[in-house]
């Protein structure tokens, strides 16, 4: 075996299934390599996949799909297939014949499937990990003051990460709401990983200082983190270990090494949007009225703030926007999700300042010009959330090749063309809708937010390489979208039923989902089984944000070399605890941890007397849901 060449073994193992190479990695060395062969392993992504499965399926039930699948994947095994029509004079055999066009046909389905780009890098072993293996849920410790089950326990009002110079999760810094800040341990190198490792005192970002006995502290504290609500309030800046606090109408600014307030901001109205953090580029802030510049390396304005009133409202539909000031007045409130796109970009006919919100336009500002409008992209939705991925927006239907007389050489084209995919997830008529727009050098595979363009409704050409923007808000969720982000070669979304969904790059192939009250129910002991439990849509648990455990501003610059295992998501929730989505290893349990820390110097009757009391509250806890699910019932028939 030692003497046969790598090529040779690398076929052999290419016939084993993904379990059984994992096992054969533990052989030697050499095994370890030849298993984890990345196009190997793009291969079994592929035949695993929900578009493959689904071809397959289709050729042994084909009087069971719908019909409209049914020509979709006929189109696409026909362009597959054409393969087997071409004839190589030099080969004389037909069953070799026969074997070169089944392998032609392979590696064109491979194509059409393969969401990367010719300039990224993909660890396709990783890549399958996160496609197929169990998720786990680690949450981390809750911040309180004495024990869990006295109900001391401070929720997160927001949620950012401190990524270290290799753009890997360093520290996860959260507000809390007695004002506080938190700091907690998110390398997936350290044995403390999930735990707190930093806090402030009370009443840092309110300005609640120990001139207040601790009750009153907390009291005001509370009320003011928790009137905004704004789930875009924290930005981290990892160059300068600083981080941005939004409470209210004021902005603070921290330095992470020492948990002190470096200087605090004020604006004409509440916070409700934090842009990225990235020094030497000044931070976007967006209130509910108006949108503003701030450059930390200016010293803080001692000037009064001066409140803008916008009498009569606008005399258009459309969004209008002033200059008061310096910043930009909005005539509809207000600016939910601001996204910032590399100055060192090719330059694609937009700028690099995007925002969303519950407008149904996407605004474009050009920081060299602002406050001065570029232009305005409309959607139709009220967005949630913006974010992008530094490669070209591929065309849905030059992606799936519906139409067999389109070459490869025309996806290739796409793949290689300098871009960015504008990515958004928001809400369309009360059901999700998650959306995609193209930014491109190339003016046909673009949309342009300039006035002059006639772009606020960006119709796709009928050409398909004309084709600039994708909407799904049909397939995608029943209810409304929170949080995008980019995850590997595919994009995740949750919603307002506590979904987390993964799709292909496309934005309508699933990948996979799980609802995260599954899980909660599961740890209960409830029905369920670690699936859905039996509750009504919306009840439960959601997941507000969606923060990429690796750096998304150094995506362009990341190879395929993040450690195993260390590529995945943090998520804050609507009940304001933070938590880790991983796939395929162990979940720690930090809270565990800091339980039996805390258990550790009780007697063995306060022990006995907590583990009774955890008893009664979850029963306590099935008993109010047996008995809210028999109410509904009831309603369902008119009493």
């Amino acid at each position: 075996m030692d003497s046969l060449p790598d090529e040779i073994l690398l076929s052999i193992v290419s016939l084993l299934e993904p379990s059984e190479l994992v096992n054969v990695q533990f052989v030697s060395h050499r095994f370890l390599r030849l298993s984890r062969d990345s196009n190997l392993w793009k291969r079994i992504c592929h035949e695993h996949s929900t578009s493959e499965r689904r071809r397959k399926r289709l050729q042994i039930f084909p009087d069971h799909a719908d019909p409209a699948i049914v020509e979709l994947l006929r189109a696409v095994d026909t362009y597959g297939g054409s393969w087997t029509n071409e004839r190589d004079p030099l080969v004389s055999s037909e069953e070799l014949q026969l074997h070169r066009n089944q392998g032609k046909k392979k590696a064109a389905l491979l194509a059409m499937w393969d969401p990367s780009y010719s300039d990224e890098k993909v660890d396709w072993y990783q890549d399958f990990i996160q496609r197929h293996a169990p998720h786990k849920i680690s949450w981390f410790q809750s911040a309180r003051h004495g024990h869990h089950d006295d109900g001391l326990h401070h929720e997160a009002t927001g949620a950012g990460i401190l990524y270290d110079d290799g753009g890997l999760a360093d520290m996860l810094i959260a507000p809390l709401e007695d004002g506080s800040i938190s700091v907690w341990d998110a390398s997936g190198s350290s044995k403390k990983r999930g735990g707190i490792i930093a806090r402030s005192a009370v009443g840092l970002l309110p300005g609640k200082g120990p001139d207040l006995d601790f009750d009153t502290r907390i009291r005001q504290s509370q009320a003011i983190m928790t009137e905004t609500g704004a789930v875009e309030c924290v930005s981290i800046d990892s160059r300068q270990k600083k981080g941005f606090f939004a409470v209210q109408n004021t902005l603070n600014e921290v330095d992470l090494r020492t948990l002190q307030v470096i200087s605090k901001t004020p604006y004409p109205f509440p916070i409700t949007a934090l842009s990225e953090s990235r020094h030497p580029t000044p931070l976007t802030v967006g209130t509910n009225w108006t949108l503003h510049l701030h450059d930390t390396r200016k010293p803080p304005s001692t000037q009064t703030t001066a409140r803008t009133e916008l009498i009569g409202g606008a005399a258009s539909p459309g969004i209008q926007t002033g200059d008061f000031g310096g910043h930009v007045s909005l005539s509809q409130p207000g600016a939910l999700s601001i996204l910032h796109l590399p100055t060192a970009r090719e330059w694609d006919g937009n700028g690099d300042i995007w925002v969303g919100g519950r407008f149904t336009s996407m605004l474009n500002f050009d920081r060299r010009y602002f406050p001065r409008l570029r232009g305005t992209v409309h959607s139709g939705a009220r967005l949630s959330c913006l974010t992008a991925i530094p490669h070209p927006f591929i065309p849905r239907n030059l992606r799936h090749n519906y139409v067999a007389q389109y070459k490869p050489t025309l996806l290739h084209a796409a793949k290689t063309t300098p871009g960015y995919t504008l990515i958004t997830a928001g809400e369309y008529k009360g059901k999700g809708a998650l959306e995609q727009y193209s930014l491109s050098s190339s003016p046909a595979r673009s949309i342009n937010s300039s006035p002059s363009s006639s772009s606020d409704s960006p119709t796709p050409k009928s050409d398909i390489r004309g084709e600039c923007h994708y909407q799904n808000r049909q397939t995608c969720s029943s209810s409304k979208l929170l949080s995008v982000a980019a995850h590997g070669t595919r994009l995740v979304f949750s919603d307002g039923d506590g979904n987390l969904k993964w799709v292909e790059r496309d934005g309508s192939t699933p990948v996979r989902e799980f609802n995260i009250n599954g899980d909660e129910q599961a740890r209960s002991g409830g029905s369920g089984g670690g699936g859905r439990p039996e509750m009504e849509s919306g009840w439960g648990e959601i997941v507000q944000k969606i923060l990429p455990t690796v750096n998304p501003s150094l995506h362009h610059e990341r190879t395929a070399n993040v450690p195993l295992g260390e590529d995945n998501l943090v998520v804050w929730t609507g009940d304001g605890r933070l938590g880790t989505v991983g796939f395929g290893s162990e979940a720690f349990d930090a809270e565990g941890a800091a339980e039996a820390a805390a258990e550790a110097g009780l007697r063995e009757e306060e022990v006995r007397l907590r583990e009774r009391e955890r008893e009664y509250g979850a029963e306590m806890r099935r008993a109010l849901e047996h008995q809210s699910r028999e109410l509904r019932w009831l309603r369902g028939y008119g009493l």
